[in-house]
Protein backbone atom coordinates (compact mmCIF):
# COMPACT_ATOMS: atom_id res chain seq x y z
CA UNK A 1 0.00 0.00 0.00
CA UNK A 2 1.38 3.42 -1.16
CA UNK A 3 1.01 5.80 1.75
CA UNK A 4 2.86 8.58 0.66
CA UNK A 5 2.42 11.11 -1.67
CA UNK A 6 5.21 13.64 -2.72
CA UNK A 7 3.85 17.28 -3.90
CA UNK A 8 5.81 19.99 -5.18
CA UNK A 9 3.80 23.13 -4.08
CA UNK A 10 5.22 25.30 -6.57
CA UNK A 11 1.77 26.94 -6.30
CA UNK A 12 3.21 28.83 -2.98
CA UNK A 13 4.65 31.75 -5.63
CA UNK A 14 1.72 33.98 -4.12
CA UNK A 15 4.97 35.74 -1.66
CA UNK A 16 3.23 39.24 -0.26
CA UNK A 17 5.42 42.44 -0.95
CA UNK A 18 8.32 42.85 -2.97
CA UNK A 19 7.77 39.35 -5.04
CA UNK A 20 4.53 39.84 -6.19
CA UNK A 21 5.53 40.91 -10.03
CA UNK A 22 9.00 40.75 -10.25
CA UNK A 23 11.10 39.30 -13.49
CA UNK A 24 13.09 37.03 -13.35
CA UNK A 25 16.30 39.43 -13.26
CA UNK A 26 14.81 41.21 -10.72
CA UNK A 27 14.37 38.01 -8.07
CA UNK A 28 17.67 37.03 -9.14
CA UNK A 29 18.76 40.83 -7.51
CA UNK A 30 16.94 39.75 -4.19
CA UNK A 31 18.16 36.15 -4.09
CA UNK A 32 21.75 36.90 -4.55
CA UNK A 33 20.88 39.79 -2.02
CA UNK A 34 20.68 37.07 0.39
CA UNK A 35 16.36 37.14 0.39
CA UNK A 36 15.64 33.97 1.42
CA UNK A 37 11.85 34.10 0.09
CA UNK A 38 13.42 35.64 -3.43
CA UNK A 39 15.66 32.21 -3.59
CA UNK A 40 12.73 29.71 -2.80
CA UNK A 41 10.69 31.32 -5.33
CA UNK A 42 13.62 31.50 -7.75
CA UNK A 43 14.20 27.65 -7.19
CA UNK A 44 10.72 26.99 -7.22
CA UNK A 45 10.54 28.68 -10.51
CA UNK A 46 13.39 26.86 -12.14
CA UNK A 47 11.79 23.62 -11.01
CA UNK A 48 8.21 24.62 -12.71
CA UNK A 49 9.76 26.23 -15.74
CA UNK A 50 7.23 29.37 -14.88
CA UNK A 51 8.60 32.49 -16.61
CA UNK A 52 11.76 30.75 -17.36
CA UNK A 53 13.44 27.71 -18.64
CA UNK A 54 13.29 24.65 -16.45
CA UNK A 55 16.34 24.15 -14.84
CA UNK A 56 16.58 21.65 -11.99
CA UNK A 57 20.37 21.83 -10.98
CA UNK A 58 19.37 26.06 -10.42
CA UNK A 59 16.47 24.47 -8.74
CA UNK A 60 18.23 22.92 -6.48
CA UNK A 61 20.65 26.00 -5.68
CA UNK A 62 18.62 28.20 -4.94
CA UNK A 63 15.82 26.59 -2.85
CA UNK A 64 19.09 24.96 -0.69
CA UNK A 65 20.57 28.24 -0.16
CA UNK A 66 16.55 29.35 1.04
CA UNK A 67 16.32 26.55 2.95
CA UNK A 68 19.61 26.88 4.89
CA UNK A 69 17.49 30.36 6.01
CA UNK A 70 15.10 28.36 7.36
CA UNK A 71 12.61 28.76 4.49
CA UNK A 72 10.00 25.84 5.42
CA UNK A 73 9.01 25.59 1.98
CA UNK A 74 12.29 25.42 0.75
CA UNK A 75 13.57 22.78 3.13
CA UNK A 76 10.41 20.49 2.26
CA UNK A 77 11.40 20.92 -1.69
CA UNK A 78 14.61 19.91 -1.27
CA UNK A 79 13.27 16.51 0.20
CA UNK A 80 11.46 16.66 -2.66
CA UNK A 81 14.60 17.06 -4.76
CA UNK A 82 16.36 14.40 -2.93
CA UNK A 83 13.33 11.99 -2.56
CA UNK A 84 12.66 12.09 -6.42
CA UNK A 85 16.59 12.82 -7.79
CA UNK A 86 15.92 16.07 -9.54
CA UNK A 87 18.76 17.85 -9.95
CA UNK A 88 20.51 15.69 -7.04
CA UNK A 89 21.35 12.15 -6.76
CA UNK A 90 18.61 10.14 -4.79
CA UNK A 91 19.05 9.85 -1.59
CA UNK A 92 16.25 8.77 1.00
CA UNK A 93 18.90 9.82 4.41
CA UNK A 94 19.32 13.37 2.92
CA UNK A 95 15.77 13.52 1.87
CA UNK A 96 14.62 11.98 5.14
CA UNK A 97 16.62 14.83 6.54
CA UNK A 98 15.26 18.12 5.21
CA UNK A 99 11.51 16.41 5.59
CA UNK A 100 12.43 16.86 9.34
CA UNK A 101 13.70 20.43 9.17
CA UNK A 102 10.45 21.29 7.44
CA UNK A 103 8.14 19.27 9.59
CA UNK A 104 9.53 20.33 12.71
CA UNK A 105 8.17 23.72 11.02
CA UNK A 106 5.09 22.45 11.09
CA UNK A 107 5.30 22.35 7.14
CA UNK A 108 1.82 19.85 6.90
CA UNK A 109 3.12 18.16 3.18
CA UNK A 110 6.74 17.21 5.25
CA UNK A 111 4.77 16.00 7.75
CA UNK A 112 3.18 13.28 6.11
CA UNK A 113 6.19 12.60 4.04
CA UNK A 114 8.11 11.85 6.55
CA UNK A 115 5.19 10.01 8.05
CA UNK A 116 5.66 7.74 4.89
CA UNK A 117 9.51 7.98 5.39
CA UNK A 118 9.09 6.03 8.98
CA UNK A 119 6.49 3.66 7.34
CA UNK A 120 8.58 2.65 5.14
CA UNK A 121 12.04 2.56 5.77
CA UNK A 122 13.22 5.23 3.57
CA UNK A 123 16.56 6.79 4.60
CA UNK A 124 15.59 6.02 8.34
CA UNK A 125 14.68 3.19 10.64
CA UNK A 126 11.45 1.69 9.74
CA UNK A 127 9.15 2.77 12.65
CA UNK A 128 5.40 2.58 12.99
CA UNK A 129 5.03 4.27 15.83
CA UNK A 130 7.27 7.47 14.34
CA UNK A 131 5.00 7.33 11.21
CA UNK A 132 1.96 7.17 13.26
CA UNK A 133 3.12 10.77 14.91
CA UNK A 134 4.10 12.62 11.77
CA UNK A 135 0.93 11.03 9.86
CA UNK A 136 -1.68 12.43 12.69
CA UNK A 137 0.01 15.55 12.37
CA UNK A 138 -0.13 16.08 8.57
CA UNK A 139 -3.86 14.16 8.48
CA UNK A 140 -5.10 17.00 11.35
CA UNK A 141 -3.93 19.97 9.23
CA UNK A 142 -5.82 18.26 6.07
CA UNK A 143 -3.78 16.33 3.88
CA UNK A 144 -5.52 13.66 2.35
CA UNK A 145 -3.18 11.05 2.31
CA UNK A 146 -2.31 11.22 5.64
CA UNK A 147 -5.86 11.03 6.70
CA UNK A 148 -5.36 7.64 4.63
CA UNK A 149 -2.87 6.35 6.19
CA UNK A 150 -4.24 6.83 9.23
CA UNK A 151 -7.30 4.96 8.59
CA UNK A 152 -4.81 2.15 6.99
CA UNK A 153 -2.74 2.04 10.08
CA UNK A 154 -5.40 2.02 12.75
CA UNK A 155 -7.24 -0.49 10.77
CA UNK A 156 -4.11 -3.34 10.92
CA UNK A 157 -2.96 -2.16 14.17
CA UNK A 158 0.56 -0.87 12.96
CA UNK A 159 2.53 1.44 16.15
CA UNK A 160 -0.94 1.25 17.76
CA UNK A 161 -3.45 -0.75 19.22
CA UNK A 162 -5.98 -2.05 16.12
CA UNK A 163 -9.13 0.26 16.04
CA UNK A 164 -11.68 0.04 13.58
CA UNK A 165 -13.69 3.18 14.26
CA UNK A 166 -10.66 5.04 14.49
CA UNK A 167 -10.18 3.35 10.93
CA UNK A 168 -13.26 4.21 9.76
CA UNK A 169 -13.54 8.05 10.79
CA UNK A 170 -9.96 8.81 9.08
CA UNK A 171 -11.13 6.88 5.98
CA UNK A 172 -14.56 8.96 5.92
CA UNK A 173 -12.09 12.30 6.58
CA UNK A 174 -9.98 11.56 3.61
CA UNK A 175 -13.02 10.47 1.49
CA UNK A 176 -14.61 13.79 2.31
CA UNK A 177 -11.92 14.88 0.12
CA UNK A 178 -12.10 12.95 -2.50
CA UNK A 179 -9.22 10.73 -1.73
CA UNK A 180 -10.27 7.59 -4.55
CA UNK A 181 -7.65 5.61 -2.43
CA UNK A 182 -9.67 5.65 0.64
CA UNK A 183 -13.08 4.92 -0.48
CA UNK A 184 -12.33 0.66 -1.19
CA UNK A 185 -11.01 0.32 2.15
CA UNK A 186 -13.94 2.39 3.85
CA UNK A 187 -16.35 0.25 1.59
CA UNK A 188 -14.97 -2.70 3.06
CA UNK A 189 -15.16 -1.99 6.14
CA UNK A 190 -18.85 -0.76 6.21
CA UNK A 191 -20.13 -3.15 4.10
CA UNK A 192 -18.95 -5.62 6.86
CA UNK A 193 -21.19 -4.48 9.16
CA UNK A 194 -18.17 -2.54 10.93
CA UNK A 195 -20.01 0.93 10.86
CA UNK A 196 -23.30 -0.48 11.90
CA UNK A 197 -27.01 -0.79 9.89
CA UNK A 198 -26.77 3.53 9.79
CA UNK A 199 -23.91 3.29 7.58
CA UNK A 200 -25.61 0.54 4.85
CA UNK A 201 -27.04 3.92 2.50
CA UNK A 202 -22.91 5.47 2.39
CA UNK A 203 -22.30 1.79 1.40
CA UNK A 204 -24.31 1.84 -1.39
CA UNK A 205 -23.07 5.11 -2.56
CA UNK A 206 -19.79 4.24 -2.33
CA UNK A 207 -20.55 0.67 -4.12
CA UNK A 208 -21.55 3.15 -6.87
CA UNK A 209 -18.44 5.35 -7.07
CA UNK A 210 -16.39 1.57 -7.12
CA UNK A 211 -18.56 0.84 -10.08
CA UNK A 212 -18.08 3.75 -11.78
CA UNK A 213 -14.18 3.80 -11.23
CA UNK A 214 -13.91 -0.26 -12.58
CA UNK A 215 -17.41 -1.03 -14.18
CA UNK A 216 -15.92 -4.61 -14.79
CA UNK A 217 -15.41 -5.64 -11.01
CA UNK A 218 -17.37 -8.30 -10.84
CA UNK A 219 -17.61 -8.40 -6.93
CA UNK A 220 -18.93 -4.89 -6.97
CA UNK A 221 -21.20 -6.27 -9.36
CA UNK A 222 -22.57 -9.06 -7.34
CA UNK A 223 -22.48 -6.37 -3.67
CA UNK A 224 -25.02 -4.18 -6.00
CA UNK A 225 -27.23 -6.84 -6.81
CA UNK A 226 -27.63 -8.25 -3.34
CA UNK A 227 -28.01 -4.68 -2.01
CA UNK A 228 -30.88 -4.23 -4.11
CA UNK A 229 -32.10 -7.57 -4.14
CA UNK A 230 -31.71 -7.13 0.21
CA UNK A 231 -32.84 -3.98 0.30
CA UNK A 232 -29.85 -2.77 2.06
CA UNK A 233 -28.79 0.81 1.86
CA UNK A 234 -31.23 0.95 -0.77
CA UNK A 235 -34.82 0.60 -1.76
CA UNK A 236 -35.51 -3.23 -2.77
CA UNK A 237 -35.87 -3.59 -6.46
CA UNK A 238 -35.47 -6.67 -7.78
CA UNK A 239 -35.02 -5.64 -11.42
CA UNK A 240 -32.24 -3.67 -10.76
CA UNK A 241 -31.13 -6.66 -8.60
CA UNK A 242 -31.77 -9.02 -12.29
CA UNK A 243 -29.52 -6.31 -14.01
CA UNK A 244 -26.77 -6.37 -12.15
CA UNK A 245 -26.68 -10.03 -11.56
CA UNK A 246 -27.05 -10.59 -14.66
CA UNK A 247 -24.20 -8.52 -15.73
CA UNK A 248 -22.12 -10.48 -12.99
CA UNK A 249 -23.15 -13.73 -14.29
CA UNK A 250 -22.32 -13.10 -17.98
CA UNK A 251 -18.35 -12.27 -16.47
CA UNK A 252 -18.80 -15.85 -14.92
CA UNK A 253 -18.85 -14.85 -11.44
CA UNK A 254 -20.07 -18.67 -10.05
CA UNK A 255 -22.31 -17.31 -7.24
CA UNK A 256 -23.98 -14.46 -9.42
CA UNK A 257 -24.87 -17.52 -12.14
CA UNK A 258 -25.99 -19.62 -9.10
CA UNK A 259 -28.39 -16.70 -7.81
CA UNK A 260 -29.31 -15.51 -11.51
CA UNK A 261 -30.54 -19.25 -11.90
CA UNK A 262 -33.47 -19.15 -8.53
CA UNK A 263 -34.31 -15.72 -10.04
CA UNK A 264 -35.05 -17.18 -13.38
CA UNK A 265 -36.75 -19.90 -11.73
CA UNK A 266 -39.01 -17.91 -8.73
CA UNK A 267 -39.22 -15.02 -11.04
CA UNK A 268 -37.58 -12.51 -9.00
CA UNK A 269 -36.67 -9.30 -11.22
CA UNK A 270 -37.92 -11.10 -14.42
CA UNK A 271 -40.68 -13.58 -15.87
CA UNK A 272 -40.17 -17.35 -14.57
CA UNK A 273 -38.54 -19.22 -17.04
CA UNK A 274 -37.12 -22.66 -15.56
CA UNK A 275 -35.18 -23.14 -19.02
CA UNK A 276 -32.82 -20.00 -18.58
CA UNK A 277 -33.01 -21.07 -14.91
CA UNK A 278 -31.65 -24.98 -16.21
CA UNK A 279 -28.84 -23.06 -18.47
CA UNK A 280 -27.39 -20.48 -15.58
CA UNK A 281 -27.80 -22.99 -12.96
CA UNK A 282 -25.70 -26.10 -14.72
CA UNK A 283 -23.19 -23.20 -16.18
CA UNK A 284 -22.40 -22.65 -12.42
CA UNK A 285 -22.08 -26.06 -12.05
CA UNK A 286 -19.66 -26.55 -14.64
CA UNK A 287 -17.85 -23.71 -13.96
CA UNK A 288 -17.46 -24.73 -9.82
CA UNK A 289 -16.56 -28.32 -10.87
CA UNK A 290 -13.62 -26.64 -13.17
CA UNK A 291 -12.62 -24.93 -10.41
CA UNK A 292 -12.54 -27.85 -7.96
CA UNK A 293 -10.75 -29.85 -10.68
CA UNK A 294 -7.68 -27.32 -11.59
CA UNK A 295 -7.12 -26.25 -7.42
CA UNK A 296 -8.13 -22.62 -8.58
Amino acid sequence: MKTGKSVLPVLLLMIAGILGAQTIQELEKYANNGNADAQYLLGAKYYDGKDVGKDFNKAVYWSEKAANQGKMEAQYNMGFFYEQGAGVEKDYAKAAEWYTKAANQGHKFAQGQLGYFYYSGFGVEKDYQRALYWYELSANKGVDYAQYSMGYIYEKGLGTEKNIDKAIEWYRKAVAQKHEASKKPLYELLSEGKGGEDAYPEVFRLLGELLEKDPENEDYQYSMAQMYLNGKGVAKDEKSAFHWMKICADNEHIDAMYDLAYMYYDGVGTEVDSTEGDYWYELAEEYENEWYYWGW
